[in-house]
């Protein structure tokens, strides 16, 4: 999956989450998606600042 796809994954499980807490529905099950929505965010900032630092990658010939 590109990163788009997990960007849009985190941000509907986070605000989904985020309103399931509003509504008080469910509240484990609310903090459960917002968790997981935040920490798929996380992980893709994190994939993002490391592919920056690391620089371009050397090409092969084959």
């Amino acid at each position: 999956m590109d990163r788009l796809t997990w960007l849009v994954l985190a941000l509907v499980l986070l605000l989904g989450g985020v309103y399931l807490l509003v509504l008080r529905a469910s509240e484990w099950l609310a903090y459960l998606a917002a968790g997981v929505g935040a920490g798929i965010g996380l992980a893709l900032v994190g994939s993002i600042i490391h592919d920056a630092l690391a620089g371009p990658r050397p090409h092969s010939d084959r």
